[in-house]
């Protein structure tokens, strides 16, 4: 039996947790976390010791982690602004590499800035060898949907996309984000289920309307797929500070709610329900990692690799830009 893959997590305080958990659940061995101290390292350690039996080495300095440890895997869950820095320093030791989304992200960078630092990471992965992947989970939603339509009987209604719609709302976030932050963090999802659904293709800029407001960005524009017709996309995105979160996605108006809650099992899983029926599939962030490990031992592909996190960059960048000088709403 060959030896267990070795993970380590940078940034696993916030989401990297589950990253650490799901990695550790797929038969990896987690050898190291890195934070930016000492104690925010040991408080993170304390906190996977509770989720799982974590034993693995806690850093304050990334490049000492990735020395010491020889990671075959690296999990990159820091603040956007560190990811091309960490992804950089992962692949030169010769990792394999899950980022979260949006690929790279600095406010103190420009669009062109961003985009020439995300090709350039996709094109060291490439030349390295190593497995990628960014971290939109939601492309296994796409499948779930799609899975549903055919379960109720509506398979027919979308199976030449006119329309695209998904609505996602989120709690938290950094104090005091606007309306950009919160489409940085939230549009790299629906912009990859977009193309999960109706194929690869670009944005026509020229058909955009994106209405903005404090924490919340809805964008209306044409996608062009390489193969079919344009699609009118609809997508909304909002931070809310308290209640029940609205996450919706569909083709044609056939419109599926879903969410993320523990079955009767007490296992945490995505539920979507459409027509009225409901189904429960695996949660699509262990989809995620599931298919970034089955990938690095040799089996499949991620769902969306470093190439992916590039397209979807542009689009976030692009529509973000073209939002600029328009009209909002009074309220959220």
């Amino acid at each position: 039996m060959s030896e267990p893959l070795r993970a380590v997590v940078i940034g696993a305080a916030g989401i990297g947790k589950h990253h650490a958990k799901w990695l550790y659940q797929l038969g990896c061995e987690v050898v190291g976390l890195a934070g930016t101290s000492a104690a925010s390292v040991e408080r993170t350690a304390h906190v996977l010791r509770g989720i799982f039996p974590f034993e693995g080495t806690g850093y304050a300095d990334v490049t000492h982690m990735l020395e010491t440890e020889q990671p075959d895997i690296v999990a990159v869950a820091s603040p956007n602004e560190w990811h091309y820095e960490h992804v950089t320093l992962a692949l030169q030791h010769g990792a394999h590499v899950i980022c979260e989304k949006p690929l790279v992200h600095d406010w103190d960078k420009s669009r062109e800035q961003l985009l020439a630092q995300a090709k350039e990471l996709a094109q060291a992965a490439e030349e390295v060898g190593v497995v990628t992947a960014v971290n939109t989970q939601y492309v296994a939603a796409a499948q779930a949907y799609q899975d549903m339509a055919e379960q109720v009987g509506l398979a027919e209604l979308i199976s030449q996309p006119k329309s695209f719609f998904m609505q996602m709302e989120s709690h938290g976030g950094k104090e005091g984000a606007d309306y950009k932050q919160t489409w940085i963090d939230l549009a790299p999802h629906p912009l990859s289920v977009l193309e999960a659904l109706v194929g690869p293709g670009e944005v026509d800029l020229g058909s955009q309307e994106v209405r903005v407001a404090h924490k919340r960005v809805d964008a209306h524009f044409d996608f062009r797929p390489t193969n079919g017709a344009p699609v009118r996309a609809h997508i909304l995105v909002r931070n809310v500070p308290e209640g029940p979160l609205t996450r919706r996605l569909g083709l044609n108006d056939l419109i599926a709610d879903y969410e993320g809650r523990n079955n009767a099992e007490g296992i945490y899983a995505s539920f979507m329900t459409l027509c009225g029926v409901e189904r429960e599939y695996t949660d699509f962030m262990q989809v995620s990692l599931t298919r970034f490990v089955e990938a690095v031992r040799g089996a499949g592909k991620p769902l969306a690799t470093f190439a992916d996190g590039v397209s979807n960059l542009e689009r976030l960048l692009g529509l973000l830009a073209e939002a600029k000088g328009l009209s909002a709403p009074a309220s959220n």
